[in-house]
Formats: structure tokens, C-alpha cells, sequence
């Protein structure tokens, strides 16, 4: 009774109602026409690169080099670098982090700090990218580290004391043996694979002649009338016997042939 009271005294109020639920209905109506602007299509980049990995070749311990990576956005769309990643805090890349326009080029330098680095080593950069056909590409550098030349031996070092003698020929046969421990600290005087350089060679049948006790007993020791400073004796960290054995077994094997 209090509804038909109230269409009856209040037509205006009727009237609102019947407006609001038509609208309802023409909005649900199937086929109903709507105001719709479809969004534009973004067009995406191709960013293109002139190469993705970099072989520095031989190169001498604590050295900073340097590579450039070229690119080019072939795609109709820009492109945005939003971040990049290396695998490494030793390794850095130039500020590319910027959007590239259809048909722009550009560059990124990466520098690798070498110091404390040995052997083989392989460097990645990531770089994450926006709006392009793939979302990622990665990069690689690969540089073999090689010991410093050795200065010329003009009287004895202590190799214990002096900071560049000891990390050169102490600190860096940490764990090492065989081959790869005497290219730490025996190759810079002896020579690689034993063919001498400011100290004997090893592969001469005068050294070959010597027995395993007296060899020992050289690279324990040192050999002060000649230069030459203890490894075992006196040193941190000192060679362990497993390590010395393992050099007398490559000077073995280091026979010359004639």
C-alpha cells in the first residue's frame, strides 16, 4: 500500500524508476550499439647485435680491458633497455639504460677488471629490454689469464715478505698442483713446460739426473747462491708435501727430446 501510495503522490519519482531500469535494459539488450574505440596497436623493436661473445685471447693478471657490443633497433617500435645484469662485480657496462627509436644504433663498452682472476675465465652480461621481440639477451667475454712477465732476478727476493712476490708466487698456488701449480710459481723463472728462462731449465738431463730427495730438497729449502727462494721453509703459506711431490712429478715428465 505504501508503494502505490507513493507512485500515486509522487509521479516524478515514478518516472525516475522506469528511466534507470529501461537504461539497465538496453545495456543488457543483446546487439545493443556501444561507444567503443578500439586501443591502438603498440608495434614492437628488433634490436639486432653485431655480436654476442668476445674471446680476449691471452691475457696478463690484473689487467682492466675492454670490449664494445654494437646494436641497432631494426623493428618499427622503440625499445627500451630497462636493466642489465653481469655475472660479477668485476665486470661493468656503459649507461645504455635509454629507449632506442626505429633504425637507431648504439653501444655498449663492458670493462673487466682482471685482478685476482687465473685460468680461463668467462664473463655474461644480461641485458633486459622492453617492448621488443624477445625480452632478454645475454653476452659473453672469455679471456685466458696468463701470469705477469717475471722481473729480471738481480739478487734474492723474499718472496715472503715483498707483497707482489708473494701474491705471484705463494698466495696463488693455494690449492693447486701438477701442471697448473707450477705455471703459478715455478714458470715465470724456470720457463713454460721447463724450458728455462732466468733459472735452469728442467728438461735438461742435468736436472732429469737428480734424484727426487735433492729436488725436495731444493724447492723446500731454496737455493740462496742462486736466487732461488724456499717454497716450504720459512714462507706463508708454505707448499704442503702433496704439492711439492706433484712438482717433482711434472719436472719428470718434463723430459727433452732430442
Amino acid at each position: 500500500m505504501a508503494q502505490k501510495t507513493l507512485l500515486k503522490t509522487d509521479p516524478i519519482v515514478a518516472v525516475i524508476i522506469l528511466l534507470a531500469v529501461g537504461a539497465v535494459w538496453l545495456n543488457m539488450k543483446p546487439g545493443a550499439v556501444q561507444d567503443v574505440t578500439p586501443a591502438a596497436v603498440q608495434q614492437t623493436g628488433h634490436i639486432v647485435v653485431a655480436e654476442k661473445f668476445f674471446d680476449f685471447g691471452a691475457v696478463v693478471e690484473g689487467e682492466i680491458i675492454k670490449h664494445t657490443f654494437t646494436f641497432k633497433n631494426e623493428g618499427p617500435g622503440r625499445v627500451r633497455f630497462v636493466k642489465t645484469e653481469t655475472s660479477c662485480g668485476c665486470t661493468t657496462t656503459s649507461d645504455i639504460l635509454k629507449e632506442y627509436v626505429a633504425g637507431e644504433t648504439g653501444e655498449m663498452e663492458v670493462v673487466v677488471d682482471t685482478k685476482d682472476k687465473k685460468g680461463i675465465v668467462v664473463k655474461t652480461i644480461s641485458l633486459m629490454l622492453e617492448n621488443n621481440d624477445v625480452s632478454a639477451i645475454e653476452f659473453s667475454l672469455a679471456m685466458q689469464l696468463q701470469p705477469p712477465p717475471h722481473p729480471k732476478i738481480g739478487m734474492l727476493r723474499n718472496i715472503n715478505t715483498e707483497a707482489a712476490c708473494k701474491s705471484c708466487h705463494l698466495e696463488s698456488g693455494v690449492g693447486q698442483s701438477g701442471v697448473f701449480l707450477y705455471h703459478r710459481v715455478c714458470a715465470q723463472c724456470h720457463g713454460k713446460k721447463g724450458v728455462g728462462g732466468f733459472a735452469h731449465a728442467f728438461n735438461e738431463a742435468k736436472w732429469q739426473n737428480f734424484d727426487d730427495t735433492y729436488l725436495k730438497k731444493m724447492i723446500q729449502n731454496g737455493w740462496t747462491e742462486k736466487g732461488m727462494p724456499s717454497f716450504v721453509t720459512g714462507v706463508t703459506p708454505p707448499l704442503d708435501d702433496e704439492q711439492v711431490d706433484s712438482l717433482i712429478g711434472y719436472i719428470r715428465s718434463l723430459v727433452k727430446h732430442e
